[in-house]
Formats: structure tokens, sequence, C-alpha cells
């Protein structure tokens, strides 16, 4: 009963925060006075009563759709079933709402339909308890429908066109029983069993109202029985097909309901013995471990948390986790590491039972995995944010709670210790779309720890966190371990170097090793890094060959590269560290650098690993394809434009489906024809409004994902897009019409059949005219969400029902010019007018030139070009292009004084900063600066508050890579690739293409469809997509997030290429500090929205001071005594300085320069500390580097600034729920 409450309470705070439930309540109210309007006039128009009665709650029906199948879709479902949701409750509580929404909105028709005793109009009475039974049952009825519905369907605003129009087109069965002329028969009858339409419009005819004629009616009491045996019927189907299509039920599971579950999941080994014809097997041997190096042995720890013996994960015929064992113990941190597309959120899945696996055991806390007894007992953080932008972060956390059961006092208190604990006391009243990308995550986490769970799965926790917040992020998962086993991904080593009990390294599917961090890099250890940083590249030039020489010394292998644009790299072998010494002495001597001198770190050791068994199939010759400028030109764009929506239809079963679908209903307008042509254009025009979103499906979903700023930023033309749409939209709309009127003509509907091609061109231009139309009125919406509810419902209603009334009322043979003029506007605003007058179903009329059939073509294609126009207005005034004037400056990129303020809070604050051509400029900063604002103003996808952005040849050179993904889920990458390479004018695209993917290693998967791609590599793809054209004007927000390491440095050595062979200039955002350290010319910090400093890596240091740092590693348990031994050997030569270290068995300390020489440190650590009193395992000598540089800077965020924004947001709901609150009332009294 509490999840019960919990999930009602849920549900109504979803409708009633949603701005689409409040908005569809002009459905009932508009449907109330056309029924006032039409109940009088006469004894035939009347009959639009029962059309009415039952579209009333039309629009709270499909926003509740909405809503259920978001739920299953974005897995909302799913992760709280496995966070202990019971399925009764679950099930219970959206009929619950489905029922009360329903019945509470059919109130708001029902009071003026009763005050205005429109029960007494036409030739009977209807007695008020009945018309209020008959409404309570149907609106149950109908609801129980649209719940049944919604457990076939997987995309929310699919489900809510399809209920939308089977709500009407059903209302319309009933005219079964009156045509050709009143009748009572068995088929006639039958609907009223499974429409609900149907049987509560007969119920009302039954129980004299508009007609006497009792003969055709059966006893009320019947259709009362069909409806509520529809209510019971639907909601049972609602029930078992919603459990049997998600795979949790089997199809025959009620036969076994007082049953015990008998699934047994056998070994593999023993199917192979059991079935040794069975093709379908892969022989085991192919999945052999691929390392001969034995996994390091785990201490008795008592009974494993997670046992995992030869399981095995088979997706679309291909094994995805192969042979799998492992074991997992409390207080572990247990770390998943491997490249993009390895399995690791696959092997998450399993695990945590969202997922099921295919072959081989898996114990949860000495329980099989099937008897989902530890559901109450896990915490699950996926890689994707599962949140309701509908809530804010202290009703997450709620909400997650009572759902577990705890009580009010200890959720309390829990919640406040969460909310500290993650670092969102701030935060807790903001609602989750408000929140950064970091704030985000840190939320998910929160949510993982509610109810003490044992088991907590982490699929990269710390993605898109800046590096501070990671390591606070750290502070808490290792607060999270105490009783607790913990599995997570990451591609961040570090983390999994801090973090990480033990570790283990997965590949195809495979995991090739495991144990902790220590044994990973001893096994795998490369040597140690010597990094060498100059004041620039000249002196680089200068020294390089002279270290050459001195390194050789060491080792004749021994090697320099230069690693970023002032730096070179060396790995000295472990073995020759006794000469390491002359080579430290030789550069504090001769050379001007700074160099620093750290041991292997756990990502050197992954990518040996994955140098040796990884796939290498990589060709860095990609940068000389991409040596070119990209080339606007008109005609390659229209034909790029409508190629690419060609193959997203052609992709696409879905929208192929759309397009389909009006097809028989348009066949059974042509039927309903043959008794009267006005029922045909009444139909197909009913019809044609509430399909109307396929003509925007593929714009919305551009503006959704922000595909179609994507490509206004890219070069592409703004009437160049909106072209190829229409143009795109000539071929379903000639295909439609020739069905269409070919179906006249054999059904010889009206006189349709003898003007053929009248009628077709008629339908072909009105086709036309409704893509400009629905896309004008697509815009009036913010989200796809409001274009799918109520853009069919506002065609339907108003453009088509209240302008095809109005038309009637005024328009007679004998108007004055006035009257027929305003007719002459409404038929160019709307197309729905125009098509119907020029069908010609007013032949009177047809004497008069303004409502002649050629009148009403040029209505259609005067009121589309308008469209078309006002389009292209809205887009050129939304998307400005960025000054492009640089006389004055060298720079390729100017930003000067640029400031946004959304509402009262200024994100960000007169920032003004350059980049020059070859030049890497890195914007870094805490979650919350500002540096995905200022990118946005940038990149053309945000206009600035004031101040300016000038980028040379903006319309041609700019290549981006935003946060979001840019792509068709549909489509391949190849195919993406060559619709971005044709918009910008690649030359040799094919080869170019072809050069990228085998250098990024995707040659292999260039056809797998993008909804298939794991995060990394939608991340590459997104990369070539902005190089591709020789693009080189770069703007890149997070480009390497949720890339594996090897990934990562190749795409930050093609950065490198461009800049280089391309002479590009590139603005890269990165929480990466190592990136950015490592590749940035220029770096730039940003606090509070303020650029707080800028310059270069050795310009910031000195800013700090001349100074270096030494970290050591403790062996366990002698940090205390490592800290006193340093403590009293070097403090009195060096001025030492302790530091905070926020790393277990870790000191830092830090050196004023001038007063050491670092190969008297280095000899001191490796000889005294290291070897002869065996008081550390590995230490690091170094200068400030940009982590250090960005924790002084990054410290001074101030963490109330959102403090303003939930004060703002607070007031502002505050204000519209009190103005919905009096609406609401004020409709209801009405």
């Amino acid at each position: 009963m509490n999840q019960l409450k919990t999930l009602l309470r849920k549900n109504f705070t979803l409708h009633f925060r949603t701005k689409q439930f409040w908005f569809n309540l002009y459905i009932p109210i508009l449907s109330a006075i056309i029924s006032i309007l039409v109940a009088y006039k006469d004894n035939v128009t009347c009959y639009f009563l029962l059309l009415f009665i039952c579209l009333n709650n039309n629009g709270v029906l499909r926003q509740s759709l909405v809503l259920i199948v978001r739920e299953k879709s974005d897995q909302f479902k799913l992760l709280q079933q496995q966070m202990g949701l019971s399925s009764n409750a679950y099930y219970a509580s959206w009929i619950i709402t489905f029922f009360v929404l329903t019945i509470c909105v059919s109130l708001i028709y029902l009071i003026p339909f009763i005050v205005f005793r429109l029960n007494k109009v036409g030739y009977g009475y209807l007695r008020i308890e009945m018309l209020i039974l008959g409404q309570i049952l149907y609106c149950c009825a109908i609801a129980s429908l649209a719940l049944f519905l919604s457990s076939f369907s997987k995309n929310y605003n699919k489900a809510s066109e399809l209920i939308g129009l089977l709500n009407v087109i059903l209302t319309f069965v009933v005219i079964s029983n009156f045509a050709p002329y009143p009748k009572l028969t068995f088929l006639g009858q039958l609907p009223t069993l499974f429409i609900p339409q149907t049987a509560f419009q007969m119920l009302l005819l039954s129980s004299n109202w508009l007609t006497n004629n009792d003969q055709m009616f059966l006893n009320p009491g019947i259709y009362i029985i069909c409806l509520i045996f529809q209510i019971i019927g639907y909601t049972l189907g609602f029930m078992y097909f919603d459990q049997v299509l998600s795979g949790s039920k089997k199809l025959f599971f009620l036969c076994n309901y007082c049953k015990q579950n008998t699934q047994i999941y056998t070994d593999f080994e023993d199917e192979l013995n059991q079935s040794p014809n069975n093709q379908d097997v892969e022989p085991y041997q192919l999945y052999r471990p691929m390392l001969n190096i034995q996994d390091q042995q785990v201490e008795n720890q008592g009974q494993p948390f997670i046992q995992v013996e030869n399981m095995w994960k088979k997706i679309d015929n291909q094994y995805i986790l192969k042979s799998l064992n492992m074991e997992i113990y409390q207080n572990e941190i247990y770390c998943l590491l491997g490249p993009n597309g390895a399995g690791k959120s696959t092997l998450m899945n399993v695990l945590s039972g969202l997922s099921d696996r295919s072959k081989g055991k898996i114990n949860i806390l000495g329980q099989s995995i099937d008897n989902k007894q530890f559901k109450n007992q896990i915490g699950i953080c996926l890689q994707k944010d599962i949140l309701y932008p509908e809530l804010n972060v202290y009703e997450h956390l709620k909400f997650y709670g009572q759902l577990r059961g705890i009580l009010d006092q200890e959720l309390q208190q829990q919640i406040n210790q969460i909310l500290e604990i993650c670092l969102l006391t701030n935060e807790s009243n903001i609602y989750s779309y408000q929140l950064s990308g970091g704030n985000k995550r840190k939320l998910c986490l929160a949510i993982s720890l509610i109810g003490n769970s044992k088991i907590v799965f982490l699929d990269e926790p710390s993605s898109g966190m800046d590096a501070l917040t990671r390591q606070q992020i750290w502070d808490v998962i290792k607060q999270m371990r105490l009783n607790r086993a913990i599995i997570m991904t990451t591609h961040h080593m570090e983390e999994a170097d801090e973090l990480a009990t033990r570790v283990g390294i997965l590949m195809n599917g495979q995991i090739v090793t495991q144990g902790t961090p220590d044994f990973i890099k001893l096994n795998f250890g490369v040597g140690y890094h010597l990094q060498m940083d100059f004041q620039d590249q000249n002196q680089l030039l200068l020294e390089k060959p002279r270290i050459q020489v001195q390194l050789q010394k060491i080792d004749s292998y021994t090697s320099v590269i230069q690693c970023a644009p002032t730096s070179l790299k060396s790995v000295l072998p472990v073995n020759k560290i006794h000469l390491f010494h002359e080579l430290l002495n030789y550069l504090e001597q001769n050379s001007q650098s700074k160099f620093s001198l750290q041991l292997n770190s756990l990502e050197d050791s992954y990518l040996a690993i994955d140098y040796q068994y990884g796939t290498q199939n990589i060709d860095l010759d990609v940068q000389r394809v991409f040596q070119q400028r990209p080339k606007i030109d008109f005609k390659a764009q229209l034909i790029g434009l409508i190629q690419r929506k060609l193959l997203v239809l052609l992709s696409s079963s879905d929208k192929q489906m759309r397009y389909v679908f009006p097809l028989p209903l348009i066949y059974l307008a042509v039927i309903l024809g043959m008794q009267h042509s006005f029922l045909f254009v009444f139909f197909y025009l009913g019809i044609k409004a509430l399909t109307s979103t396929l003509y925007v499906m593929i714009q919305i979903e551009d503006k959704d994902t922000k595909i179609k700023q994507y490509m206004y930023a890219s070069g592409v033309q703004i009437h160049t897009y909106w072209l190829s749409n229409v143009l795109t939209d000539i071929i379903p709309s000639f295909i439609e019409s020739l069905f269409t009127t070919i179906l006249l003509l054999i059904y010889d509907v009206g006189h349709f059949g003898q003007h053929f091609f009248a009628v077709f061109f008629l339908i072909t231009i009105f086709g036309v005219s409704m893509s400009c139309f629905a896309n004008w009125v697509s815009i009036l919406y913010k989200n796809k969400q409001g274009v799918y509810v109520n853009s069919p419902l506002l065609q339907f209603f108003v453009f088509f029902l209240l302008f095809f009334i109005i038309m009637l009322f005024i328009i007679q043979p004998q108007s004055p010019i006035g009257v027929n003029m305003i007719a002459m506007l409404l038929m160019i605003i709307s197309p729905f007018a125009a098509c119907y007058m020029g069908f010609a179903m007013s032949p009177i009329l047809l004497n008069l030139a303004i409502f002649s059939y050629f009148s009403c073509i040029l209505y259609l294609i005067i009121g589309g070009t308008i469209y078309f126009l006002i389009l292209y207005s809205i887009d050129k005034n939304e998307y400005k292009q960025i000054q492009a004037n640089m006389d004055d400056t060298d720079a390729v990129i100017d930003v000067q004084e640029l400031t946004k303020k959304q509402g009262e809070l200024e994100t960000v604050h007169k920032l003004s900063f350059q980049i020059k051509s070859k030049e890497i400029f890195g914007l870094l900063g805490p979650n919350g600066a500002g540096k995905s604002t200022t990118f946005n103003m940038i990149s053309k996808f945000d206009q600035p508050t004031t101040g300016q952005v000038r980028i040379r040849d903006i319309k041609t050179n700019l290549g981006l890579v935003p946060q979001f993904c840019p792509f068709y889920p549909t489509l391949t990458i190849y195919q993406h690739l060559i619709i971005y390479g044709t918009l910008k004018g690649q030359e040799n695209l094919q080869e170019a293409i072809e050069k990228y993917l085998k250098a990024l290693d995707m040659y292999e998967i260039k056809n797998r469809q993008v909804k298939f791609l794991s995060g990394g590599e939608r991340r590459k793809v997104q990369l070539g997509i902005a190089l591709i054209g020789g693009s080189n004007r770069l703007f890149m927000d997070e480009p390497t997030t949720g890339l594996d390491p090897k990934s990562r440095r190749i795409i930050q050595q093609i950065l490198l290429q461009s800049t280089i062979n391309n002479d590009a200039s590139v603005l890269l955002t990165t929480h990466s500090l190592q990136e950015a350290q490592s590749i940035c010319n220029k770096i730039g910090i940003m606090v509070n929205g303020y650029m707080i400093t800028q310059g270069t890596l050795n310009e910031l240091r000195a800013q700090l001071g001349e100074q270096a740092r030494f970290s050591v590693k403790c062996n366990e348990g002698r940090k205390e005594q490592v800290h006193q031994t340093i403590c009293l050997q070097l403090s009195q030569q060096f001025q030492l300085q302790p530091i905070f270290e926020y790393r277990d068995n870790y000191l830092s300390y830090q050196i004023p320069s001038g007063y050491f020489k670092l190969s008297n440190l280095f000899q001191y650590l490796q000889v005294e500390l290291k070897q002869k009193q065996l008081l550390i395992t590995d230490f690091s000598i170094y200068q400030p580097n940009l982590e250090s540089i960005f924790a002084f800077y990054a410290s001074q965020q101030i963490i109330g600034v959102n403090q303003n924004l939930f004060i703002n947001n607070g007031d502002q709901f505050n204000f519209w729920n009190t103005l919905r609150t009096i609406t609401a009332f004020f409709c209801v009294l009405w």
C-alpha cells in the first residue's frame, strides 16, 4: 500500500507539472463550446454531440500514455523494479491514474453540457444520472483501452499519436448502425463489445437521447455490461501483455501461476555435451583465455557477494560476453576496464538483473540471480541519467526511498546524509533538467545509495565531472565501500588506480586478467616517464637532439617524442634506474626545460595490454585526406539534405508505418463516401489533421536532437534546409493522392471520379501546403512531446472543425464582400478549409470566383508559401550569423566581452579571448562554471546577451563536436559521414571516410546503425563529422568523454596533426586535465562565469610561483613513519611544505625552486627510502602540473552559485502553480 501511495503521488506530480496537461484542458472546453453551437442549429447537426462527448478526454489520454510508455522506453520501470518495485503496485497506480484523470477532465465538458441542457436536444431526453454513469464507465473503458495499447508500444510519441487517431476513428463506428438506413443488426451491435465509443454512444441513444426510436437499440443495461466487460478485459490484457512483451514473464505464465519457476541455467560445457550436433553452439575452444598470465589469487574473504561461473551473453546471434568467471567480496571495489564495445555495460546489466544471461551461473548474496531476492539489496547508477525532468533532487531521493519502504524519519536522515555526501545540498530543490551534467551524475549516484544497498553498480559514475568534483565523488565511493561490494566501470585510469581493490580488464568479451592495480602495473610495467616542458617550440627543437644523445647513454632503444607543441616525452626502462641520476643532473645544468619523472601509471599498463591483445587495425594517415577547404554549394547541399531525409525514411520502419498508416483509413473514408460524398471529405480531412505529424517527424527530431542547429552551424543554409523538406514531402503526397484518386474512381464516390486529374492535383498541392502548415504549427511547441500530443488535436479541433463550422455559418451565396474576404482569409490560414472548398462540396458557391477550384488551389499555394517564409524567418532570426569581419586582428577566433544571462543569473560574464591559427585553446573549469554555455554561444547554438564572437570564414570552415550527438539512430556510421561529407563538399569522399574509419578502428563496423554504438564509438563518429570536408575551425565540447585510453590518444594525435597540416584553430572544453596539458597551446580557466586566468602552461605555473613537487606511495602501515622520516631529513634542507593528498597511502610535498637539485632528490627517494629502508614502493617528481593549478583556481568556485537559480525557479514555480490552479478552478466552475 505504501508503494501504491508513492507511485500515485509520483504519477499525479508528473502530470500536473507538465505544461501539456494544462494545455490539454482546452479540448473539453472547446468541445463544450462547439457542442453548444451545433446542438441548437438543427436536428441534424445535433448528432455531432455524439462525437464531442467521446473526444473531450482525448488530450489527457494521450498525455498519460506518453508518461507510461516513457517509463518503459527510458528504463525508469526497469530501474525501479531492480530497486524493489512491486508489479502489483505499479499496475494499480497507473490504472487509478488513468481512471481518475480521464473522469475529472470529462467533468469539465459535462458541467456546461448539463447547464445548457444539451441532454434535452433532438427528439428525446437523457436522464442526468444515466449520462453521468455512462460517462464514468466510458472514461474507465477508454482508459483501459489506452493502457492495453501501451503494452505494445516502445515509442511514446507513436503511442500517443495512435491512441489519438483511434479515439477519433472509433467514434464514427456507430455510423454502421445508421447507414445506409437505420437498422438493428448483429454486425451493427458487435462493435459495442470491444469499442468503448460505440458502447457509450449506443447507451446514450438507447436512453432516448437525440432520437426516440427504441426499436433500433438494445436495452441500456446491455451496453452498461459491455462497458464493464471492456474495463475488465482491457485492464487484464494490459497487465498480461505488459509482462509478456517486456520479457519478465513467459507467454503462458498464467498456466503455471501456482507452480515454482523451473527454469535452469546449465553450464555451457554441459550444453555442449547434451547437444553435440547443435550448429548454433559455438566451440568453447574459440573463446579460451587470451592471456597466459595467471589472475592474482584473492585471499579468503568469506562468502562472495557476487559469484560468476562460466557466464555467456548472446545478442543478435553474437556472443558479447564469453566464459566469464569472477568473484566479488564485501568491502571490495571491483573496477571493469576495457575498450569501447568490449561488453562492460552489458556485463553490468547482466549482474544487476537488467538483462538476462544466455548461459552460466550467477549467485548474488549467496542466492541464484533467478530468485530475484536481492532487489532491495542493490543500488544502480547507469551510464545514462535516468531522471524525471518534472521532479527535483530531493523528490527523486524521497521517491526512491519510499519505494524501498523506508520510514519517514529514517528516510529524511538518509536523504540529508546523502545530499551532504554527494554535495547536492544547495541543489536539493532544483529540477533535474536544470542540473549540469556533473550534478545529474551526482544525483544518479545518490539514488543508488538510498536504502543502504549492499551491492552497488556504478557505470562510469564520474563521467562529465571536473577534476575536483571527481575527487569528491571518489571520497563518496570510498565511504560507500564499507560493508558493501561495489562494481564500477570507468575510462579514467587514475580513477581505477585510486579506487579499485581489484581491476578486471575486459577485451573482446573476455576478462583477460584481473588483480590489484599494483599487480597489473607490475606485470605490464613499461618504466619511468620523463616529460620535459619548454617555453616555446624553438627551444624544444634546439634541445631535442642533445637530449636524444643523453637518452642513448641510458639505453640505445630509448627515444624521445614530441607529445605536445612544447613538450617532449621519453620512457626510461626500470632496469636502468641507476643511470637516471646522470641524466637528471644533465637536464638541471644544461637544459632550460621544466621536467618531471613518474613511474608508469595504470593507463600505461592498460595500453600495453591493449597493444598486445586488442585490435590493431589502426591507420593514422588520415589527416592528409582532410587537407582542403569546405565547399558550400547550394545544389550539393540540397541533394545531400534530400538524400538525408530519404535515407532516414527508408531506414526506419517506424517512420514508414506512419506514412502507410493513413492509407487504410483513407480507404475507410472512401467506403463511407459511397453513402454521401460529404462523409468522405469530412473523414479524409480529419484523418489528415490527426496524422499531420508525419510531415514534421523528421524536422521535430532535427530540432529536439539539435541536428538542425548543428547543420546550420556547420554551413547548411536555412532556405536550403526547408526547401529540401518540402521537396521531399512531394513524393509521399504524390503517392497518397494517386492512391486516393484511384479509390474514388473505382468506388464512384460522388462527382470525384469524373474529375480524376483535378482531384489528384488538389490532393497533391494540399499535401505540400500541409507540409509547410504542419511545420509552422510544430514551432508553437518547445519539445517533440508537445508536438506529438497537442499538434494533431489543435489542427483537428481548431483549424479543421472550428474553421469548418465557421465556414458553414458565414458562407452564403448572398454574403457581403466583407464576409467573403473573411472566408478567403480562413482558406489561406487553414489548408483544410481551402481543400474542403476545392472538393466543390458547396456547388451553389461555385459560381463565385472566390470559391472556384483554381482559387482554392491558389489559396493552398499562397498559404504554403507564407508558412514557408515564416519558417525561414524564424530560423534566420534565431540562428543569426556571427560577425566575420576580422581585418583588425590576426586571430582566427575572437571572443569579445561575451555575457550570458539566464533570468536574473549571469552565467557568463564579459568573457574575452583569442585563438590563432595552429593553436589549441583549452577551456577548463569546474561543473557550472559556464564552459558549455560559452561553447554554445561561440558555436551558434545559443545567442549571447551582450558581446560578440568573430570567426574567420565561419560559413564554410566550422567543425563542431558538441556534447549532444547529431545522429539519426537508424542510419549507419558510413551514411552519416556520407551525408555530412556531401554537405561540406568533401573531395574524394569515399577515400576520406575509409581513411578516418581505419584510423579509429571502426572500418569493420562502418555499416552498424548508430543506435547500436557505445558512447565512445559515437564520439569518434562525431569527430569524423567535424573534420570531414577539411574544417579547420574546430569547436569541441569534451570530445574524448567516454573514450577508452587508446582511442583518446589517437584522437589527440589527430587534433595535433590537424593544427600542423591544416592550420586548424581548436577550442577545446574538457574535464581531463591530462588531455589539456598534453595538447593545448593555451589554457583558460573559468570560475563562476569569469575567465580567472589564461595563458600557456608555463605562464600559469609562473602565477603560482617557481616550485616543484614530489609524491611517494608508502608501504602499507608505514605512512606516518615515511612522513616523519622525510620531514626530519629534508625539511631543513629544502623548506619542505606538505600539501593535501586525497589518495590513500600517498604523501605529497612542495619545494620552492632554487632550494634543491632534482637529481639529488631522486637519489634520496630511490636509494634511501625505496631500496634501503623499504618505506615506499614508488615515487614521482614533477613541476606544478595543470591539476594543481586547476585546483588552486577552481577552489574559488562558489558552491552557492545555484542558490539564485533555486530562488528564481522557486518563485516562478509557485507563480505558475497558482495560475494553473486558478485556471483549473474556473474551468471546472464554468
